[in-house]
């Protein structure tokens, strides 16, 4: 259903303004009524059920050409009232008709009540149905909801009561009325549901199957628990009104809850059986068809392009095949027109029915910083303008600080630069620039949904309380969309700001060639032209130096990757001006993908696969260069580096010591240069210290070691001139030296003679027999040159 559907009309007034019109309306209604209801009564004849079968319904692609049919799953089969249970017939009125065998065939009060309806809203909204009347509808296949229609049915259903009685109505109307998943009739549906006959159906199941008649489609249990338990409570009730169930075995069967029921059986169609299953899917929500008429020989126009579509299939089967996890998704979007062109819910749909494309959200990553982006740009900053990069963040109402992939830090960067390596504290700061509830504003106006009534197509694990919330880690992605609303999203970046509602359908037509329903498409320019070519600017960094390389394919794009905690769900979503395409690789359970996984790694070369031959026929496409000029902020003063680096070329391998430098090249001077780690500074021994290797355990005198201070290659730093121990005494002589002899006087003052040296004294020195010159022992066996562990690259991480 289109967007522009669901938004009230803003020219409506309430309808208790409306007085004068129902009551002029009303007889008016009246009169022809009756009149209109004679005349069928004489002329119109009655359909049977031999008159009513199902018939295939054919699916034509965007070139008009036939593509498959779209026929029911289950053969009918007919029983006989007798061969259906009691409390399977209980259970069908007390859902539908509780008053069945007492009417004739229509509802005094159910018309008086859809009357009154219809004339208040101005349209026909409501009927006031018995079986009969049901009945009726089925056999008479069409959709225009007239006065007319509602006439010529209640005097259909009054001939059919006069000509058989209520058990003949009623085995007619359980032989021929639609169950969903393509069954017809009671038979059909316990096959569909349970693999079981009619007869063996227990009370709980046939309330479960009788409460989905209101809306089968909508209503499988394995897409829709909570509202098939709910219609399978109101029918349990509506048993017990009529006296069919006591309150006991009521309230027991209500426990007991939803009963099992068996996978959907699903037909072969080949590339196309997921495209066709969201065709199914989006007739199914259709408020002007009824679910009964999608097997009634309908021709169904839709955007789907086979060739795509066989080119995604093949894709996601191999990525699947080739890889660590068991789901993977594409869908592509015409942005101009909002088609949807391809569409790839999983490997294969006769193995797991999970149509990923459509109906399962999944957290989104990184992917969601594109719309901060927008928000950003919004708000006039300059995509040139530079942020702190750190690898940590602290934010207010955030648990824990908010950090980079790989704790990288990358000093300053501009917007371009942290787009392209997905830095997270940096959009952070661009978020809360820019306002939460801008972001969440510009997630809604590029076109994703911020709640569930904005979705294009309702998913299958969105609750109705599901909403874009404004938490600190917004930006970060942690809230869940479809592969096709991303798709749609970004193909509006795409379409230079137009965004149009998504759909696959373009018109059905009954089997006389007549129009039954198109969509309602809204178009309109909901992000300026000149921000989202700006955006696509941003993105196409991405591709060419960030964390989107691998999704190159040899021509202008751009895009976005994105990584969820525990690398549980890898995205990439791109675009070229002709097509978006958004690719999902994870778990169908949402359990982590073995190994390591981002969306650079796995998303992105899956999408460069099926784009390189998705758009090999189509001319070569560039994007309009947006105009800069109309933002503020770009900087002007020079670009420096964080403290610890400066501007140099990188070394080409590790320095004497053993180091090599940290490089952020995102920052760069006006000769091209990155930021080089500084080299720490050499380490110094204390004065009296030297680094030398340590001397050996028995060495005499032994000098001090500081083992904490140590060089390149390992040595500490070792005493130069040790003192000896305070307690070492002097070695003593063997014996006393003899008394000098008295010298005799010299004569003329002989300055040649001299006096008698004294005994000896013991010299610290005399016994030292190292020489000390100095010589660290730098070229003793050192290893110089050797290389450390150290990461040169720093981890230059994908996404949060």
């Amino acid at each position: 259903m289109s967007a522009a559907k669901r938004r009230p009309d803003a020219t409506r007034r309430p309808w208790w303004r409306r007085w004068w019109m129902i009551l002029l309306v009303v007889p008016a209604v009246l009169v022809s009524a009756v009149g209109l209801l004679l005349f069928f009564l004489v002329f119109a004849s009655v359909p049977l059920p031999d008159d009513i079968a199902a018939q295939t319904s054919v699916v034509y692609d965007v070139d008009g050409e036939e593509v498959s049919g779209l026929a029911a799953e289950l053969s009918r089969e007919d029983r006989d009232l007798d061969e259906v249970p009691e409390h399977v017939r209980q259970a069908v009125m007390g859902a539908e008709d509780r008053g069945f065998y007492d009417h004739r065939g229509i509802s005094a009060r159910g018309i008086a009540r859809a009357l009154f309806t219809n004339v208040r809203s101005g349209d026909i909204e409501q009927g006031g149905s018995t079986i009969t009347q049901q009945y009726v509808k089925n056999a008479e296949a069409g959709t225009e909801q007239t006065y007319t229609r509602k006439v010529r049915e209640a005097a259909l259903s009054i001939r059919l009561e006069q000509a058989f009685d209520k058990d003949e109505i009623l085995e007619f109307y359980l032989n021929t009325v639609y169950w969903g998943r393509g069954a017809y009739g009671v038979e059909a549906a316990a096959q569909a549901y349970f693999g079981l006959d009619v007869g063996d159906l227990d009370t709980n199941q046939a309330a479960m199957l009788a409460g989905m008649l209101a809306a089968p489609e909508a209503m499988d249990p394995t897409e829709n628990p909570d509202r098939t338990d709910e219609r399978r409570r109101y029918t349990l009730r509506g048993m017990h009104e009529a006296g069919w169930l006591t309150g006991d075995e009521r309230d027991e069967l209500i426990d007991a809850g939803l009963p099992e029921v068996t996978e959907r059986q699903r037909l072969d169609q080949g590339p196309n059986a997921w495209y066709l299953d969201a065709v199914r899917w989006e007739l199914s929500r259709i408020d002007e068809l009824d679910d009964g008429e999608l097997f009634r020989g309908l021709s169904i126009h839709t955007e789907l392009d086979p060739r795509l579509q066989e080119l995604a299939q093949e894709s996601v089967s191999r990525a699947v095949a080739e890889g660590t996890t068991d789901g993977a998704s594409i869908v592509s979007v015409h942005p101009d027109s909002g088609g949807v062109r391809a569409l790839v819910g999983g490997p294969d749909i006769t193995r797991d029915e999970n149509n990923v494309a459509l109906r399962y959200a999944r957290q989104v990553g990184s992917t969601f910083k594109a719309f901060t982006l927008q928000a950003y740009l919004e708000q006039g900053h300059h995509p040139e303008t530079r942020l702190p990069a750190p690898a940590t963040i602290e934010v207010d109402d955030a648990d824990d600080p908010i950090r980079n992939y790989g704790d990288s830090t990358y000093g300053e960067q501009s917007v371009y630069q942290a787009t392209a390596t997905s830095t997270n504290t940096v959009y952070i700061q661009m978020q809360e620039e820019a306002g939460r509830e801008h972001v969440i504003d510009a997630v809604r106006r590029a076109g994703a949904p911020t709640d569930t009534s904005e979705a294009p197509y309702p998913t299958a694990n969105r609750d109705r309380d599901w909403q874009v919330e404004p938490f600190a880690s917004m930006t970060l992605g942690y809230r869940e969309f479809s592969p096709l609303e991303m798709a749609s999203a970004f193909g509006t970046w795409a379409a230079e700001g137009l965004h149009v509602t998504p759909h696959l359908i373009t018109r059905v037509e009954g089997p006389d060639g007549s129009v039954l329903w198109e969509p309602r498409v809204h178009q309109e320019q909901d992000v300026p032209l000149n921000i989202a070519r700006t955006v696509t600017d941003v993105l196409r960094g991405v591709v060419e130096s960030g964390t989107g390389r691998s999704a190159d394919i040899g021509r202008p794009s751009a895009g976005k990757t994105g990584t969820t905690t525990e690398g549980r769900d890898a995205w990439y979503v791109g675009y070229v001006p002709q097509l978006s395409t958004a690719v999902w690789v994870g778990n169908l359970d949402n359990s982590p993908i073995e190994g390591t996984a981002s969306g650079g790694g796995l998303a992105a070369p899956v999408w460069a696969e099926y784009m390189s031959a998705a758009v090999e026929p189509w001319d070569v496409a560039d994007f309009v260069r947006p105009d800069l000029d109309e933002f503020e902020g770009a900087p002007t003063e020079e670009t420096s580096c964080p403290e610890g680096y400066s501007f140099r070329e990188p070394p080409d391998g590790v320095d004497e010591d053993g180091f090599y430098p940290d490089v952020l090249v995102d920052i760069t001077d006006a000769q091209g240069r990155p930021c080089v780690e500084d080299p720490p500074p050499a380490p110094e021994c204390p004065a009296g210290y030297a680094f030398a290797e340590e001397p050996d355990e028995d060495a005499d005198p032994r000098p001090d070691v500081i083992t904490d201070i140590t060089d390149a290659q390992g040595r500490p730093c070792v005493e130069v001139s040790p003192e000896p121990d305070e307690d070492e005494e002097p070695a003593e002589e063997d014996e006393e030296p003899d008394e000098p002899e008295e010298p005799d006087e010299p004569e003329n003052g002989d300055d040649e003679a001299v006096e008698p040296e004294p005994p000896p004294e013991p010299d610290d020195d005399d016994d030292e027999d190292e020489d000390d010159d100095g010589d660290d022992g730098g070229d003793d066996g050192g290893t110089a040159g050797q290389e450390q562990d150290d990461d040169p690259d720093g981890g230059d991480g994908d996404d949060g």
